[in-house]
């Protein structure tokens, strides 16, 4: 809902309660000449020089404004007089400048901005020694619910019932044009209209002239004074007031008649006299003016259609939608794709190819083994980390408790990476790590090597006795598990012999050349 529009009440209003004394009607023509902020609104005023003289005014609203004129007088002392204070409900409100020095009209005496919604008092009390207090009239915002039965409201220049053609711009607080045939429009229920608008020093100052219609009719001619050289602003000035109108709807263009060379027209505020009306906005609005209207004198304007408005708005919804449903359809599309991927990497094994002295063309496949789960530190250990498996073999090297580690260099030690503290039942549950069984002829056998059950003619490998337990160590209660032999395989290059051969010391510089790689 729009803000509701401001009610100004007059000084001679009989909602105004005067104290018993002091009060008198104050001479128009002595108070127009003063300042630059404009005649007293009406032309009437009410004054006192009497101590201690008070009024009351009840309303209904939420904020309130008193103006009137200042024409203050100050003491050697620095005291000024009159003094003035301003309650509402017995409770102070503001006083803006009560002691400015120069005498003007239409000044803002007291204010309160918020005021909780409902009836309220207002009472001005004045103290004086002989300096008038003038009062001109008294402005509050009434509920947005509220209809009189004769008000004055204030439309201001930026109303929705004011709508403006081109050439106009804003200046200050207020709207002005120079350009010849410049309309607004305003559409309003009451009997008449003034509109205020203030002259502007910074622009030309001769005098033009502009026009207005009421309901189409015959245009109505008025003139901008303009400003006498080296003159300040003229603030609140009357541009036009209508004749009375019959109690109805109207409509009212304004159009601007001079030029770029001229006094412009300002719209500042529309006083409309409004009888059975509600005070709200949306009591009343005025359609935008077209380029199409500033060629005529008058335009009736009507209330704009809301149907493009809801159209709009139906279309505004099936956008979001369409994108919502997107949006769904793109969530769930990804999390089947990212779901089918997490599926196919888990399925498909990859090929390591083995690092064992054997035939070239051998490799051995691991599956991909499930992570651990997390928070297992990695682990480099040696395989007799691993205890033996609850099966009858046996792991190389199977170390027996309490036996010492041969420590050949020649030796090749089977390692393992392991991402998890946990233990393992089988060396191939260590996949892809890789561990080494070489415990039976068969997976000798498999890998090109001799036995370790062979002849020690034939064979190309020699077996080691398990070492001797050591001192003290007690002997295993479980016969079924053997010692297996530990195989050890040569990995440089070169002759082998059959250890139980004796050997005869021979000089290889005589009987062949040596290596370019081992000469010296």
């Amino acid at each position: 809902m729009s803000a509701p529009r401001r009610v100004v009440v007059d000084d001679t209003d009989p909602t105004i309660r005067y104290g018993p004394s002091g009060w008198f009607a104050a001479d128009p023509q002595k108070l127009n000449s003063l300042g630059n902020y404009g005649p007293i609104y009406n032309g009437t005023s009410h004054g006192t020089t009497t101590t201690n003289s008070s009024l009351d005014f009840p309303f209904n609203g939420t904020s309130i404004s008193i103006l009137g004129t200042i024409a203050i007088s100050t003491d050697s002392n620095n005291n000024t007089d009159p003094t003035w204070d301003c309650f509402v409900d017995k409770i102070k409100i503001s006083n803006p400048s009560p002691t400015f020095k120069f005498p003007e009209n239409n000044w803002q005496l007291c204010d309160q901005e918020q005021i909780s919604p409902g009836e309220h008092v207002l009472t001005i009390q004045v103290q004086s020694k002989g300096q008038a207090f003038y009062l001109d009239q008294i402005i509050y915002t009434p509920l947005p619910s509220a209809s009189y039965d004769s008000a004055v409201l204030q439309y201001k220049n930026n109303d929705p019932a004011v709508s403006y053609g081109s050439g106009w711009r804003p200046w200050g607080a207020q709207n002005v044009t120079q350009t010849s045939g410049a309309q607004v429009a305003l559409n309003f229920h009451g009997t008449s209209v003034t509109l205020f608008g203030y002259v502007p020093t910074e622009l030309p100052h001769n005098a033009s002239s502009g026009s207005y219609t009421i309901d189409n009719g015959p245009p109505v001619p008025f003139t901008l004074n303009g400003l006498a050289a080296q003159s300040a602003t003229a603030y609140n000035t009357v541009m036009f007031k209508t004749n009375t109108l019959t109690d109805t709807t109207h409509n009212l263009v304004v159009t601007y008649e001079g030029d770029n060379s001229q006094t412009p027209l300002a719209v500042g505020t529309f006083y409309v006299t409004s009888t059975a009306a509600k005070s709200s906005t949306s009591s009343s609005s005025s359609s935008p003016l077209t380029p199409s209207d500033s060629s005529r004198s008058g335009t009736t304007t009507t209330k704009s259609s809301p149907v493009g408005a809801i159209v709009g708005g139906i279309i505004g919804f099936l956008a979001a939608l369409a994108i919502i449903v997107g949006l769904i359809f793109w969530c769930r599309r990804r999390q089947r794709q990212q779901t089918e991927t997490a599926q196919q990497t888990t399925a498909n094994p990859f090929m390591m190819s083995s690092a064992e002295p054997g035939p070239a063309s051998a490799q051995y496949s691991y599956s991909a083994v499930p992570p651990e789960p997390s928070g297992s530190p990695y682990i480099h250990s040696d395989p007799r980390s691993y205890p033996a498996p609850q099966s009858s073999t046996t792991t190389y090297p199977y170390i027996p408790p309490g036996a010492s580690v041969p420590t050949d260099s020649s030796r090749s030690h089977a390692h393992s990476h392991s991402t998890s503290s946990a233990n393992f039942s089988s060396a191939s549950e260590l996949s892809p790590q890789r561990a080494h069984a070489n415990t039976d002829a068969a997976h000798a056998a498999s890998l090109g090597y001799p036995s370790p059950v062979t002849s020690k003619a034939s064979a190309r490998s020699r077996v080691l006795p398990a070492p001797p337990p050591l001192a003290g160590s007690t002997s295993r209660q479980d016969t079924s598990q053997t010692v297996a032999p530990i195989m050890e395989r040569h990995l440089d290059s070169g002759v082998r012999l059959d250890p139980d051969r004796p050997l005869t010391p021979v000089s290889l510089r005589d009987t062949m050349e040596l290596p370019p790689y081992t000469r010296n």
